[in-house]
């Protein structure tokens, strides 16, 4: 077995098993040394491949391989999402985001920036929290139910004055966020802003991404948010459409 052969075997067999692994567990399965096993094991984890869970010592499957398959999934849903949101941005002036699930926390797959001079900005690959934002919100209210309770146990920081800490008033709001499909934030992440954002759903109603716009809150807030409200729901709807096309092809 060469080096490179060594490593993509480690990889698959955490893929596929059904636990996470010690490195031991990796030398008796692989028929490899102890020794040789952990020095992969390290190169593996210095690279984000894998990696090892705090509380167990276990390893499995790292974010950065993660980020690797996942981007193959999301090239057709950022490939089919881009010239919408350009549309929208166009239609609504403020900045577009579309946002997936990574880990516990949510991921900035694609952007495009809004034309006013005073605008919210995202970074592409960034990530952010599921309990504070529109976008991160209504990530989460698409959840199971379990999911939700596993992020919510993690705990719920503050970031704002009007960041939703409390566990039961958080479970309010996303059963408020489900009921009429859309999410909102006035200032939960970054004070002064506003943002609006819905889910992208499969046919059974799985959470596949989410699109949201945010602005200063001098420009867009609750009694102005109608319009733009209107536009990110028209656009999630064909956008989850031609994606489901997309997918059957």
């Amino acid at each position: 077995m060469n080096t490179l052969e060594k490593g993509l075997r480690i990889l698959t067999l955490l893929g596929e098993g059904q636990s996470e692994l010690s490195a031991a567990d990796i030398a008796r399965a692989l028929g490899l040394p102890r020794s040789t096993a952990y020095r992969y094991v390290a190169a593996l984890r210095s690279h984000g491949l894998i990696e090892e869970d705090p509380h167990t010592g276990l390893l499995r499957l790292g974010p950065r391989l993660l980020q690797l398959a996942g981007s193959v999934r999301r090239k057709g849903l950022i490939e089919i999402a881009l010239p919408r949101m350009e549309r929208l941005v166009a239609a609504t002036g403020e900045t577009v985001i579309l946002a997936g699930l990574h880990e516990t926390s949510g991921i900035c797959l694609e952007r495009v920036e809004g034309h006013h001079a005073l605008r919210v900005s995202h970074e592409r690959g960034a990530v952010f929290p599921l309990h504070a934002g529109a976008t991160g919100k209504v990530l989460l209210a698409y959840l199971p139910k379990d999911d939700q309770e596993r992020i919510i146990a993690q705990g719920l920081p503050r970031f704002t004055a009007t960041t939703i800490t409390d566990p039961t008033a958080l479970r309010v709001e996303l059963d408020r966020i489900r009921s009429v499909g859309y999410a909102e934030s006035d200032g939960e992440v970054i004070p002064h802003t506003y943002g609006l954002a819905v889910p992208i759903l499969s046919g059974a109603g799985r959470i596949l991404a989410a699109l949201g716009a945010s602005a200063p809150s001098t420009r867009l807030g609750a009694r102005t948010k109608k319009p733009v409200l209107n536009e990110l729901s028209t656009t999630a709807q064909a956008i989850a459409r031609e994606l489901e096309i997309y997918n059957r092809s």
